[in-house]
């Protein structure tokens, strides 16, 4: 039961058992009220059809009824012969004393005991006397005890019954919240001493706000752990990539003493490429160290809105002539606005989109096809990566962007399997979509979604 739930019990219980009991107290002493002999007796004697005082001369009776005290007992006598109501236990209703000597004979008997006090009421019906006799006990008369006292019984039990009450709340609040106090701190222990793989515990059979912090705690504690591996994984993610420049210049390097670049054109762009490729990896050290510095929050804050065309378009010129040195098939088509702008981290998208564009590298053979492309519909841009290589077995697509995963055609490739994990990264920290497609022997396409979500989209 919720904490507050078991304080409105409490509070509702300390309000109203006393209100109870006050409202108790009365109704008791009304119910045994003198008066009240006449409410149920008057119904059965007039349905029988043998009272002889009407309901005008009734009503004064009960008014004057009203005013004995409680311990007062009494009978209303007719003609000085019949009982017509009584409370007290040695007579009946309308029960005869024949003559009026032996109702006086009566009450001499017993005035050792009882004072007696008679009252002729001022009825209408002057005809039928009717006469009002009260008695008190000599002893009670003596008497004069305050409400308090005279109400000791009900007090006590009213009081015991608020108190119980009150202890068995208390009772049951201070357990709750020591309990749950206790597993909070043993669950906060855990995560300040760095536990982040151990689940928290708390009692299901026992939800209130404090067991619900825990839940949320542990939620927080999964956020960490999660928040913790995507970092350590991003930035093993980055380490790994900066072998692909390092690869490329080798790459680019080799074949220029093979003499495979004859042509003094085609040397002069694959030194351009060696030298992009040199400022790129300088570059990616700087961002790899300044990306350790800020969390995913700060970083995305971070984010300028740049064009995307010009960023595609010089992806796609050095992809062609990548692919022509490792003698692939590269087509590049970017058909976006030139003014179309996303908030994004230039470096990071070129990373992406290289990582994409060596597996297509790695997993076609000469003379394979490699298409780069890019369309617009109002503000959204869907980039593909394409190629007509091996393929992708179904069993591993839905694998292929989990950290160190390597699928069932990669394993006899060198490498540890980060490339994509990279990848997915990049493009869920600018809240990007990404998805893949391929069939075993016809090759694989990565497709990524671009949404400019701004108030004024460009057109």
């Amino acid at each position: 039961m919720k904490i507050k739930s078991q304080l409105n019990i409490f509070l509702i219980g300390v309000v109203f058992v006393p209100m109870l009991c006050a409202i108790a107290l009365p109704l008791y002493h009304y119910q045994t009220r003198p008066d009240r002999i006449l409410f149920s007796e008057y119904k059965q004697i007039r349905g029988n059809g043998c009272l002889p005082i009407s309901k005008q001369d009734l009503s004064v009776l009960k008014q004057i009824v009203k005013t004995l005290p409680p311990k007062v007992e009494f009978m209303i006598i007719s003609n000085g012969k019949e009982i017509l109501f009584t409370n007290i236990a040695e007579l009946k209703s309308q029960e005869r004393f024949t003559t009026t000597a032996l109702m006086f004979e009566y009450m001499n008997k017993t005035s050792d005991k009882y004072f007696y006090q008679l009252v002729t009421p001022p009825l209408e019906d002057k005809a039928n006397k009717i006469m009002l006799i009260s008695r008190i006990s000599r002893e009670e008369e003596h008497r004069h005890k305050p409400w308090w006292e005279k109400n000791i019984p009900e007090l006590i039990f009213a009081f015991t019954a608020f108190e119980l009450f009150c202890i068995a709340i208390i009772l049951l609040l201070s357990k709750t919240i020591t309990d749950s106090i206790t597993i909070l701190d043993k669950n906060t222990q855990k995560i300040a001493s760095g536990e982040l793989d151990v689940k928290l515990e708390y009692p299901k059979n026992k939800n209130n706000e404090i067991t619900s912090l825990t839940e949320n705690l542990d939620k927080m504690r999964l956020a960490l752990k999660d928040n913790e591996e995507r970092r350590s994984k991003f930035i093993m993610g980055i380490s790994h990539d900066l072998r692909t420049p390092v690869a490329v210049i080798k790459g680019y390097t080799e074949a220029l003493n093979d003499g495979l670049c004859s042509d003094p054109e085609q040397t002069k762009k694959t030194l351009e490429i060696i030298s992009t490729k040199t400022e790129q990896l300088e570059t990616m050290i700087n961002t790899l160290i300044n990306f350790v510095k800020l969390n995913r929050t700060e970083w995305m804050q971070q984010l300028k809105r740049q064009k995307l065309k010009p960023i595609l378009e010089e992806f796609g010129q050095s992809s062609v002539t990548t692919g022509d040195i490792f003698k692939r098939k590269v087509t590049s088509s970017i058909q976006i606005s030139d003014d179309f702008e996303v908030p994004l981290d230039r470096l990071l998208v070129q990373r992406a989109l290289e990582n994409i564009f060596s597996n297509a590298l790695r997993y076609t053979n000469d003379g394979d096809e490699i298409k780069i492309s890019a369309v617009q519909e109002k503000n959204k841009v869907s980039i593909t990566i394409s190629d007509t290589g091996i393929g992708i077995d179904q069993k591993d697509v839905e694998r292929i962007f989990d950290m160190f995963y390597r699928g069932t055609n990669s394993r006899r490739e060198s490498g540890m399997g980060i490339g994509l994990s990279v990848v997915k990264t990049i493009i869920t920290s600018h809240n990007w979509d990404i998805s893949v497609s391929s069939e075993k022997g016809k090759g694989t396409s990565f497709i990524i979604t671009i949404e400019d979500k701004s108030e004024n989209p460009a057109k």
